[in-house]
């Protein structure tokens, strides 16, 4: 689910509120994709965005409302039959249960068709891919509401406005899907930052849309695998600590070529010296720079957060390296990993984790972050 698609839901709430005022008080409302229609049953199913299978039974007291592709009015809804739904379309629902909780009646169902959907994922697409900018948060200014980013070398101020969208991610997922309205408050130093919007003459951005989300990232050496579950055991060359990290599908997995790899040890050492030496380090092409583009699967890349990166710049070039499987990593490899956070009773899961780094590691034991938060949320291909 993209951006556009939280929004539908949005417009969702109260489009089936204002329906539903006709409805008993325990009235549900769930969000999903139709997986079955039975028009001369007056049935539809959903799997519900929490993996539920949900079966609806329409009456004469039920709507069904189609959104327009990108359209948030929900004024701007129009009825249409049940012959009109088809599996994949995208469902907002609110149902009455029966006091058996056997039948499901469906009081309002807000439609957006599934070439809807796909419609507004080009459009989001390209349009993050024009505006978009990804960076870490370095400080946050509560009274202005603005907060700096970094991205590369350089600082960037982001500047909400009164119709600014926030969002953050889940302690425990990378996917758009999983992240919640959010607001300014909840940004905090560290956090990785994804901003659409147009750019000032100073470069600062004016912030349309905005997703935030803590993640951490670390060089590790590889302990043990477990390619049954996924799971690979790591050990934090900076805490000294092992840790078990959960690779899943959604995973991008890169290996550097040694060539690249080669490369980035020069640029990240010769900035190591010239810090040492009380000069700036300006690595070429603004190392970890992104512009926008789809980031794998929120705005969804795969489910992720969009994000972006400007031409030639590291994050592009990791994302045109062929995929690894976690049974191509064996006990002894150096890696950088970026995973969420994870909470009490889950591992922290791999967003992004990059092999073939040894080199790098070597040069400049501390660039880790740089490499990781520039390719990060942003890394792998659409639908991935």
């Amino acid at each position: 689910m993209k951006y556009a698609l939280v929004a539908f839901i949005l417009a969702a709430a109260t489009v089936c509120g204002g329906y539903a005022q006709t409805a008993a008080p325990a009235h549900v409302t769930v969000t999903g994709t139709v997986t079955e229609v039975n028009a001369g049953a007056n049935q539809v199913s959903l799997k519900s965005d929490k993996g539920e299978t949900v079966a609806l039974t329409l009456t004469s007291r039920s709507y069904i409302l189609r959104m327009p592709p990108g359209e948030t009015d929900a004024k701007k809804a129009v009825k249409i039959a049940i012959g009109d739904l088809a599996a994949g379309d995208r469902v907002a629902a609110t149902y009455q249960p029966s006091s058996d909780q056997k039948v499901m009646e469906a009081r309002t169902l807000l439609v957006m068709s599934k070439a809807d959907v796909a419609e507004v994922h080009l459009k989001e697409e390209a349009d993050w891919s024009k505006r978009g900018t990804t960076g870490i948060v370095t400080a946050i200014d509560p009274a202005s509401k603005v907060a700096t980013i970094k991205v590369g070398s350089k600082e960037i101020k982001v500047e909400p406005g009164e119709k600014t969208e926030f969002f953050r991610y889940s302690p425990d997922s990378a996917q758009f899907s999983d992240a919640k309205p959010s607001v300014f408050a909840d940004i905090k130093p560290g956090d990785q930052l994804k901003v659409l919007g147009d750019k000032t003459a100073d470069g600062d951005v004016k912030a349309e849309k905005v997703v935030s989300g803590a993640f951490r990232q670390l060089a590790a050496t590889v302990k043990t695998i477990d390619a049954a579950t996924g799971e690979i055991t790591v050990m934090d060359l900076a805490t000294k600590k092992p840790l078990a990290i959960r690779v899943t599908a959604d995973s991008s997995m890169k290996k550097l070529t040694d060539q690249m790899a080669q490369m980035l040890a020069r640029r990240y050492g010769a900035g190591r010296g010239a810090a040492g030496r009380g000069t700036q380090a300006a690595p070429d092409q603004a190392a970890g720079q992104r512009g926008g583009g789809a980031g794998r699967g929120p705005g969804e890349p795969g489910g992720r957060g969009p994000g972006g990166r400007g031409g030639g710049d590291i994050g592009q070039m990791i994302d045109q390296l062929p995929p690894i499987h976690v049974t191509d990593l064996k006990p002894g490899d150096a890696i950088m990993v970026q995973t969420t956070i994870g909470s009490a009773t889950t591992h922290p899961t791999a967003v992004t984790l990059l092999a073939g780094v040894e080199p790098i590691l070597t040069a400049a034991p501390n660039s880790t972050r740089d490499i990781m938060s520039g390719w990060n949320l942003g890394g792998g291909g659409e639908g991935n």
